[in-house]
């Protein structure tokens, strides 16, 4: 099985070896071996074509699983990794199967225009389209003409070994939210934050410039760009509570975070989106508040530092379910578990899927 990812993973694989970053960056990569599943890379080219940018690197990879012979599926990490081996099987050249991670084909850009003409020419070509929430599989069907017999769900996979849980004496005063791209609510946010608390934000330059823009940023507020893992990790690890503010994007937003510091132990405040419906529970695993809703923001987020003791079978609860249901190795048996249904009729696949969900949770798919 190969790997294909938007971007070079030389460095990350690098990393994760190190203990640096968590393997679920990967997708599920690591863990194939101990699932007798044989996993390759593509080698980070050298020279001209790395120098071609990321169409380049695209390219690149692109021939080289078309010189795998062998290969029996293609996993493609971000529909972008896919975008040229699916036109190569549009015009009927012959290529392995390929699996592809839905991480933003319903972002409005694809779902319109140019975008939208070009995916929904070349989507119905992959022979599979997993997303991370289950609503979405009918609307990759109906947005871009993919059967859907070709869309599963899988759900958001997390190293919970490399979030451990953390007990409460070990954190500060502090709140936390991190999150880039547009889908999140830094604004309301920052608007909510009670008076004379701290707050640190860790994002990207996009979100960055608009909560310094913003007329309630000022002091206690910190904004922090490109942490590393390990160090967001301590981050995570010394917040009071950490704040997940989000916008009700079709595309969904803030997993990642979720389910790291629900790993990890952490009180969670989440706005209610329909791509989080899936994941939190009000009062079982998460607080969960109304979106752009300062005001019970706010009142959620003085509950949590004025009363944080109560919240203690809300953690557990959090770190339990990570990792019956989200652990990374999971994630890679669900993947195996797709591809051995390509092919198969819709009622082998349900069949498949609903096995497939004993399995992930408690044994290895034989």
């Amino acid at each position: 099985m190969l790997f294909a990812f938007a971007q070079p993973t030389g460095v990350e694989l690098a990393r994760r070896i190190g203990g640096r970053v968590p393997s679920h960056r990967l997708w599920g990569f690591c863990e194939m071996g101990a699932l007798g599943v044989g996993a390759e890379l593509c080698a980070t080219p050298d020279g001209l074509v790395a120098k071609l940018g990321n169409q380049g690197w695209r390219l690149w990879q692109t021939a080289w699983i078309l010189s795998r012979r062998e290969a029996e599926a293609v996993v493609a990490v971000h529909e972008v990794s896919a975008c040229f081996l699916l036109l190569l099987k549009r015009f009927g050249v012959k290529c392995p199967p390929v699996i592809l991670i839905n991480l933003g084909l319903l972002h409005p850009k694809n779902r319109s225009g140019v975008r939208h003409l070009f995916w929904r020419a070349l989507l119905p070509c992959a022979d599979a389209v997993i997303s991370l929430v289950e609503s979405q599989s009918a609307a990759i069907a109906a947005t871009f003409g993919v059967s859907i017999e070709k869309c599963h769900f899988l759900p958001m996979p997390v190293e919970t070994a490399f979030f451990k849980k953390v007990k409460p004496e070990e954190e500060k005063g502090f709140c936390l939210a991190v999150g880039t791209n547009d889908g999140k609510d830094f604004e309301t946010l920052v608007e909510a934050l009670p008076l004379g608390q701290e707050l640190v934000i860790v994002t990207d330059g996009f979100n960055a410039a608009k909560i310094r823009a913003h007329r309630c940023f000022g002091a206690g507020i910190r904004v922090l760009e490109a942490v590393p893992a390990v160090e967001l990790r301590e981050l995570y690890r010394q917040a009071r509570v950490v704040v997940i503010p989000l916008l009700d994007t079709p595309h969904g937003s803030g997993h990642t975070v979720l389910l790291e510091n629900m790993a990890m132990g952490k009180i969670l405040i989440v706005s209610d989106t329909r791509s989080m419906r899936g994941y939190v529970r009000h009062g079982e695993n998460a607080i969960v508040v109304p979106v752009g809703d300062p005001v019970a923001l706010r009142s959620a987020l003085r509950d949590v530092i004025a009363h944080a003791e109560r919240f203690a079978s809300m953690r557990e609860r959090a770190a339990e379910e990570a990792r019956s249901y989200f652990e990374v190795g999971c994630f890679a048996r669900g993947v195996v578990a797709v591809w051995r249904t390509l092919g198969r009729s819709r009622r082998g696949m349900d069949q498949g899927y609903a096995a497939t969900k004993e399995k992930v949770n408690y044994a290895s798919i034989s």
